[in-house]
């Protein structure tokens, strides 16, 4: 399944979706995107980062900061078997979630309206990967991202073209057990991707 080659069946939900979140965004300011461009901008860009990985039946993946629902309602459309958690902190957002989550009947997809902080705290399950469009900036991003993900797990985060791999960076993830971070080009999109290396220990 890729971003350019959906079926009728995907393609309806999407767009379902895109209805939604620009019924909604006048209240929310889910989006400043165009209408006639949130297809692309938003769809194709959340599913570029299925090629990445190979993204296991029945595994845990935490959408940091969801917003809006991406990348992770564009995700659970494509890829139904998957066991998304929407992380988002804003009762209302979080509120907007569950009614798309219901709308679309995504059964294996579910709302926490805590912070990243409060779910890593008590997660009830690690997460096999941790995907997030922009949610904070990189470093602070490892330092939120990397105690959700189980031991192997990694971190799949579509990033400003300003983002760079550079030392504080680097430090920041070794700090936190992460592996070395890279930044990889998924269709349009930049991706920072960093692995949790098997039995890594958090640090403080």
């Amino acid at each position: 399944m890729t971003s350019a080659t959906p079926s009728p069946e995907l393609r309806a939900a999407l767009e379902r979706y895109l209805d939604l979140v620009y019924a909604a965004n006048t209240e929310l300011n889910l989006t400043r995107i165009p209408r006639a461009q949130a297809w692309a901008r938003h769809v194709e860009e959340s599913l570029a980062l299925l090629p990445l990985r190979s993204w296991l039946p029945g595994e845990v993946v935490v959408d940091l900061g969801s917003g809006a629902g991406l990348p992770g309602i564009p995700l659970a459309c494509a890829r139904p078997d998957l066991r998304l958690v929407l992380l988002e902190k804003s009762p209302k957002k979080a509120a907007f979630l569950e009614r798309v989550v219901a709308e679309l009947a995504l059964a294996r997809v579910t709302v926490a309206a805590v912070t990243a902080e409060a779910w890593a705290a008590a997660p009830p399950h690690p997460a096999a990967a941790v995907v997030s469009r922009a949610a904070a900036p990189p470093r602070e991003l490892l330092r939120l991202a990397l105690p959700l993900l189980a031991s192997g797990g990694e971190l799949l985060a579509h990033v400003g073209a300003s983002a760079e791999v550079d030392g504080p960076l680097r430090a920041a993830a070794r700090r936190l057990g992460g592996g070395p971070p890279v930044m990889e080009v998924a269709g349009v999109i930049r991706v920072l991707r960093v692995r949790r290396p098997p039995s890594a220990a958090r640090r403080p």
